[in-house]
C-alpha cells in the first residue's frame, strides 16, 4: 500500500465550513475556489441522504504538467470530520481512497489529506506497476498542490 499525507493546520477556518463544501460539490464554486487550477467537481449520482455512496467527478490540474480527473464514490460521511472517497472506473472500484479528516483546534483546522493506493496482503505485488504513475514527481506536485489548496480554501469560504 502507498500512502501520501500531508498535514496541516489552516487558521480562520472551521471543520464544518470545509466539510459542508466537499461533501456537496459544485463545479462553480470549485473553480472559483481556484480558478485555472480547479476545473470540476460535482455529483453525478446521489447516494442515500448524508452522501454516502454519493458518485462525484473531479478534474483539476496539479501544476502545469499534472492533470487529475476520477470519479469516486463517498464510502465515509462523518460530519464535520472525516469524508472518505473511492475512486473507481467503469463501475469497478479502485484500490485508491482520498480520505479527509478535519479537525477544528484554537490555531484554526487541522486538516489531514491522505491518498491511499494499492493493495495489502498478497496484492502488494502490484504496488511496483501503480509505483510507475504514481512517481516522485506526481508526489511532489500533489502535495504543493495541498499545501497551497486549503488555504486558499479558508479565503474562499471568508469572502
Amino acid at each position: 500500500m502507498i500512502r501520501h499525507t500531508v498535514e496541516l493546520t489552516v487558521p480562520n477556518a472551521s471543520a464544518k465550513q470545509f466539510y459542508d463544501f466537499m461533501i456537496n460539490p459544485c463545479d462553480q464554486r470549485y473553480s472559483e475556489w481556484w480558478q485555472g487550477e480547479h476545473l470540476q467537481f460535482h455529483i453525478v449520482k446521489h447516494g442515500k441522504e448524508n452522501h454516502l455512496g454519493d458518485v462525484v467527478f473531479m478534474d483539476e490540474y496539479l501544476g502545469k504538467n499534472r492533470r487529475l480527473t476520477f470519479f469516486a464514490v463517498v464510502i465515509t460521511a462523518n460530519r464535520p470530520n472525516k469524508i472518505e472517497w473511492q475512486m473507481k472506473k467503469a463501475n469497478l472500484r479502485l484500490p485508491a481512497v482520498v480520505d479527509l479528516e478535519l479537525n477544528d483546534t484554537d490555531a484554526g483546522i487541522r486538516l489531514k489529506h491522505e491518498l491511499r493506493i494499492g493493495y495489502s496482503g498478497i496484492g502488494k505485488l502490484f504496488d511496483p506497476f501503480i509505483k510507475l504513475y504514481f512517481s516522485k514527481s506526481f508526489r511532489n506536485a500533489l502535495e504543493e498542490h495541498c499545501n497551497i489548496e486549503w488555504f486558499k480554501l479558508a479565503a474562499y469560504l471568508a469572502a
